[in-house]
């Protein structure tokens, strides 16, 4: 027997064994964190499923992860594909080739693995890549037409905005794929056959064609590149104006279609190379095409721009100056602009004003910058509410059109107390704002402040002012999330009492506590751990979660862009946010583009209930394809526009974006010659203004106004127009008004001045005002040390033929804490006066009184002077009564104007100044003779 072997090493350690316990715990230990993991990793879809379900826009989300699931796997096997069967065709062709016994294969153990991650790789890669265009692709299978032929290459505009964007996406991803397939399938040959790269003669057939084949690939993506590049000229910037141009057309376009050629040519003779094994070849054809490339591509056309274009621009750019105009109007909304004719020349007079009476009584007085201050002062009455945002508005009170401005009195936590920023405070018991103001824009107190028509607590208004469900958990703040039908009172109004019977809304966006799970997972997407620990919360609460109005409409259609400035409106005694949302695209064939985009339309109305948060998007009548397409993907999103109450129908505007945007376009596209187009002498500007200290852009400003030519008043934004480039003059061009009809539709009217007609721009009223002795003197009083003078927005408002300004001055103690912004001054201004009184109706008359040449208005016959009194001119009786009547006509004439009665003010002043024309032809010369009212002058 021999001997026994030694002892191994591990066998003299004691031997551990775990016993079932331990493998129990480990095992359950591992299940838990595996849960927890679960958790983290799904709790952002578990909210999403949830909210979007209680929003009633789940369809929506399921459509979208649909779509992005499918786009993904779609790219990834088709990358993986691509890339993974190169790489198993190269593993195959390199098996055969690798001599026997070279010892090579022992490299598989270490290449096999990397070129599986990296097929791996390029899946998720190209999958997430296509995923991220999912709104692209399902646009461009759900696309129709948009009836509207490009020039030039004949393709229909949906093309560009549908089609295009797609194929340059393939070839965009299709480029690195072929590139790391290249690269990839070059490696395994060099690893696995040890190849001399220099030697191409020795490199086996195989192995060549498949790298050319390959390389080939790449160059027919970028042979299809030139071809793409030919439609990219609908995008040029390279001529006068955007589009294509001249050097576009007849020279980049035949180079894109030579060098196209060129390159699928040289693609082929690639792969043929790769059989026959001619390197001359493949260096021949390479240097060939980047020659032409340089050739064709670049010095072609910069010599046809320098030696043919730049000669005689005008006659060689005019054609697609024409196509850059009309499709620029088509693309922003312009075409179907209505034009109209003013002569500038006429004067305002009394009457007209009060054929205006409608525009007189709703001129805004109050600057919405400004009286945001006054509200915040006068009527948030607590520090956990505020108002964020004032807008424009109108109501129908009495019978007539009133324009108001109304702002949201919104939950601001941040206001509490530091003390009192709580976690209870924050989320269960400080959970929504209350109420609205509302002030006619016009409206001024004897203590200089706005008139209020809707202010208290509860809700003061009457009439379609009444409020009935005035709290406001939906709003235009971004607010945090809150917990409603907990056992803790909800702050409501002034009152630290609950509401009766708590919150009764459906909780649109809300997710319920009502198990173990949601709030977990709540807790967990929220992290905030006090979900789970309070026992404030019952199986009753819900969570309301994005409450921000904007947020909530771009959580659900993230696809559309949306109006920065929501407004809010009463409707049947509830309170509803508005939100415009708009459909864009930076694709639009030839139209020039601002802000990014070359094509906008306002195709949504969102309205939001600021209690419950239901929200419904509205498809106007708008024509649109781009959101008709979205229709089609999302057949459960839009509701159509007659299903919108009439009562919030009624407060549909013009969103100021969209206006914005086509005023800044009009503004140089309103020229429809390519002559005048290109020689710039009609081009039109918005206007600067002074606005808090600054000069900036003048906005545009919503007035209720009736338009020139036209019976009824209405709702409308406005912007006017000054001479554009460097001109000198900044006299008034034109003005833009647009207005919306109950159906979202548009309008916009344009009315043009004469060119040789003097209508003062706001910048030369603001030059006269401060050239005017009196006013500057009060103004410079007013503006003493303690006080801040505030100048408000300078208003064009059109009269009739003429145009009044009216510019607000407001008096705030610069020095005292609190201080508000009083209204002190109006300034009123015309084309022959300017004038500054403490009222609108005072500054009017000032600005309407009738003069016979530069006599005064006869004094009242009881007004007392210290002076002598003046001989007494010989007076006939006839004199004598018209100077009565005169007197009378203006007595009457002031009564009006201080009740407010324009249509009586008009008439009495025109009575007026035809009994002051009578009374001139009267005058009588000392020797009892009439003589010509030149002679003497009238009293």
């Amino acid at each position: 027997m021999g001997p026994s072997p030694a002892a191994s090493p591990r066998s003299l350690l004691p031997q551990w064994r775990p016993s079932r316990s331990t493998v129990r715990m480990f095992v359950t230990a591992v299940i838990i964190a595996g849960l927890f993991a679960l958790v983290f990793a799904t709790a952002s879809f578990w909210v999403n499923w949830w909210w979007f379900d209680s929003v009633g826009y789940q369809s929506v989300l399921l459509t979208r992860y649909i779509a992005q699931l499918t786009t993904f796997l779609l790219g990834g096997l088709i990358g993986a594909a691509v890339f993974g069967g190169n790489i198993v065709l190269a593993l195959r062709r390199s098996r055969r080739l690798c001599p026997a016994g070279s010892g090579r294969r022992g490299v598989d153990r270490l290449l096999l693995p990397i070129l599986l991650v990296a097929t791996g790789t390029v899946f998720v890669v190209a999958g997430v890549a296509t995923a991220q265009r999912w709104p692209e692709l399902l646009l461009l299978f759900n696309s129709r037409s948009f009836g509207l032929t490009t020039p030039v290459l004949g393709r229909d505009v949906g093309f560009y905005v549908f089609a295009l964007p797609v194929l340059h996406f393939l070839r965009n991803a299709l480029l690195p794929l072929l590139a790391a397939t290249t690269l990839a399938v070059a490696v395994i040959y060099v690893v696995r056959l040890g190849f001399n790269p220099r030697n191409y003669r020795r490199v086996p057939v195989l192995m060549r064609t498949h790298l050319l084949v390959l390389v080939g690939g790449f160059l027919l993506l970028v042979a299809a590149s030139y071809w793409l590049a030919n439609y990219d000229l609908a995008y040029s910037n390279r001529g006068v104006v955007f589009g294509a141009g001249y050097t576009d057309v007849n020279a980049r376009r035949w180079a894109n279609w030579i060098l196209a050629l060129v390159t699928g040519a040289t693609a082929l003779l690639l792969a043929l190379s790769g059989i026959v094994g001619r390197v001359r070849w493949v260096l021949a054809a390479l240097a060939g095409w980047a020659v032409l490339a340089v050739l064709l591509g670049v010095a072609y056309p910069a010599a046809v721009q320098r030696t043919v274009v730049e000669p005689s621009e005008l006659r060689h750019e005019a054609p697609y100056i024409a196509h850059n105009i009309a499709m620029t109007r088509q693309a922003h909304d312009l075409e179907d602009v209505v034009t109209r004719e003013l002569s500038g020349g006429g004067t305002t007079s009394a009457a007209d004003l009060a054929a205006q009476s409608t525009t007189i009584e709703n001129i805004r007085l109050w600057d919405y910058r400004v009286v945001r201050e006054t509200y915040a002062q006068n009527h948030t009455f607590v520090p956990y509410y505020a108002f964020d945002d004032v807008d424009v508005d109108r109501y129908m009170i009495d019978g007539q059109i009133r324009q108001v401005l109304v702002a949201a009195r919104e939950l601001n936590v941040e206001g509490l107390p530091e003390t009192a920023q709580t976690w209870l405070n924050r989320h269960l018991r400080y959970t929504h704002g209350y109420g609205v103001v509302v002030s006619p824009v016009g409206g001024v107190t004897q203590q200089d402040l706005p008139t209020m028509l809707v202010s208290g607590f509860p809700p003061n208004g009457t009439g379609p002012l009444t409020i009935e469900r005035p709290e406001i958990y939906f709003g235009e703040r971004p607010g945090d999330w809150v917990v409603v039908g907990t056992d803790q009172e909800e702050f409501t109004g002034l009152s630290e009492v609950a509401q009766a019977g708590g919150y009764a809304g459906a909780g649109r966006g809300s997710i319920g506590t009502g198990n173990f799970f949601s709030r977990v997972i709540l807790a967990t997407h929220l992290q905030d751990r006090n979900l789970l620990l309070s026992g404030s919360i019952s199986d009753d609460s819900r969570v309301l979660l994005r409450r921000g109005v904007v947020e909530r409409a771009n959580t659900i259609a993230p696809f559309l862009t949306y109006d920065p400035d929501p407004y809010i409106v009463i409707d049947q005694g509830r309170l509803f946010w508005i939100l415009d949302a708009y459909t864009s695209t930076d694709r639009y064939p030839y139209a020039t583009p601002t802000r990014g985009i070359n094509y906008l339309r306002n195709s949504v109305k969102v309205v939001v209930d600021a209690y419950d948060g239901t929200t419904t998007f509205y498809r106007t009548a708008t024509p649109d394809p781009i959101a008709d397409a979205y229709a089609r993907i999302f057949d459960d999103l839009f509701a159509p526009i007659a299903d919108v109450p009439p009562g919030i129908a009624a407060h549909f505007r013009y969103p100021e974006v969209l206006f914005d945007i086509q005023s800044e376009i009009y503004a140089a596209h309103h020229v429809t010659d390519p002559r005048m187009f290109y020689d710039g002498d009609d081009r039109w500007e918005i206007p600067q203004e002074e606005a808090g200290g600054s000069i900036q852009r003048m906005e545009p400003y919503y007035v209720t106004l009736t338009l020139p030519e036209e019976q009824e008043p209405g709702f409308a934004l406005i912007r006017p127009f000054t001479p554009g480039g460097r001109q000198e003059r900044q006299n008034m061009t034109a003005w833009m008004a647009g207005r919306a009809g109950a159906e979202g539709s548009t309008e916009i009217v344009v009315y043009r001045f004469p060119r040789q007609a003097i209508v003062f721009g706001p910048q030369q009223v603001e030059a006269r005002i401060d050239q005017e002795p009196d006013i500057s003197a009060q103004i410079t009083l007013l503006d003493q040390s303690g006080s801040e003078v505030i100048r408000g927005n300078l208003l064009v408002i059109p009269i009739g033929d003429s145009v009044v300004y009216v510019q607000p001055l407001y008096l705030r103690a610069s020095e005292t804490p609190g201080a508000y912004p009083e209204l002190k001054r109006v300034i009123v201004a015309s084309n022959e006066r300017v004038v500054m009184e403490p009222t609108l109706a005072g500054a009017l008359a000032s600005l309407t009184a009738p003069t016979v040449g530069d006599a005064p208005l006869p004094a009242p016959p009881d007004a007392v002077t210290d002076a002598p009194p003046p001989s007494a001119p010989d007076v006939s009786p006839a004199q004598a009564d018209l100077a009565q009547q005169a007197l009378d006509a203006y007595t009457r004439g002031q009564a009006a104007l201080a009740r407010g009665d324009w249509t009586a003010y008009g008439a009495e002043q025109a009575n007026l100044e035809e009994i002051l024309r009578q009374l001139a032809g009267e005058t009588v010369s000392p020797d009892g003779g009439n003589v010509p009212p030149s002679s003497t002058p009238a009293p």
